[in-house]
């Protein structure tokens, strides 16, 4: 029987091929991301059972392994695409066809019977976003791509339940790996993507001491390694004396289980 929460979510697909998180609360279904094909994202969300509804698609922002499915999904089911005006003009094409509705980054909105707050990020796209999910005190906080970490990052994750956080890299792989120069400058530029080290400090700035679990993803396939992100961000949880956080890791280009608010790990 599934157990009741006021927020289910689950990571479809995180990676460079593509990233997709799917998030129930109560009768409200919709993703964060759609950067998959339509037929691969159907399939994921059709052997939770339910079928294919969705009520929204949420965009971080345009680039293609977060907006390629998007509008054929979104045309699939029945979903309103929500974004912002400066990715929704990025995105263009990719858009065609598919119910568009836009937000205000920094201002909340209702989505069903969610909250969700969308609030900036740094990185190199029109206005690309994270967000903060919230329903009956259970929050989410959502940070996929960013070259940097933000007071107003910490701001919002401080506190949540699930910390879903990018550690893109690792800066030792990164620099034997086979990346040309200006991919690795793009990589580890203030408006790039996030470190293992970056994730950690993020991590520990953001628990204050009640449970919590953070799920690192977007991880490189070839600059990355899921164990060793995973035991960089726990290390540096320990060295902080940082208690009541789980820290788990998504493989690079693959998906992981459901997180509960009811059946969230304990301390570790």
């Amino acid at each position: 029987m599934r157990p009741r929460s006021p927020l289910r979510v689950r990571v479809l697909r995180s990676g460079s091929s593509g990233n997709a998180i799917l998030v129930e609360a109560g009768p409200t279904r919709f993703l964060v991301d759609a950067g998959l094909t339509a037929e691969a994202v159907l399939r994921e969300i059709e052997e939770d059972g339910q079928g294919p509804r969705l009520d929204a698609i949420l965009l971080t922002h345009e680039h293609d392994d977060h907006a390629r499915g998007a509008a054929a999904v979104a045309r699939a089911t029945g979903a309103v695409v929500l974004t912002n005006e400066p990715t929704a003009r990025a995105a263009g094409v990719q858009l065609a066809g598919a119910s568009v509705e836009l937000f205000t980054s920094g201002k909340p909105f209702a989505l069903g019977t969610v909250e969700v707050t969308p609030f900036p990020l740094p990185h190199d796209a029109a206005e690309p976003v994270g967000f903060v999910i919230s329903r009956d005190g259970v929050r989410a906080a959502i940070a996929s791509d960013l070259g940097e970490v933000t007071d107003e990052l910490l701001a919002r994750a401080r506190g949540a339940d699930l910390f879903i956080l990018e550690a893109n890299y690792d800066l030792g792989l990164m620099a034997v790996s086979s990346y040309p120069w200006f991919l690795k400058n793009r990589i580890v530029g203030a408006q790039g993507h996030l470190s293992n080290d970056g994730a950690a400090r993020a991590a520990v700035a953001a628990a204050d001491g009640r449970p919590q679990t953070v799920c690192l993803v977007h991880l490189s396939e070839e600059n990355n390694l899921a164990p060793l992100a995973r035991d960089t961000v726990k290390a540096a949880l320990d060295a902080a004396g940082a208690r009541g956080v789980w820290v788990e890791a998504v493989r690079p280009n693959r998906g992981g289980p459901w997180w509960t608010a009811a059946s969230a790990p304990g301390v570790r």
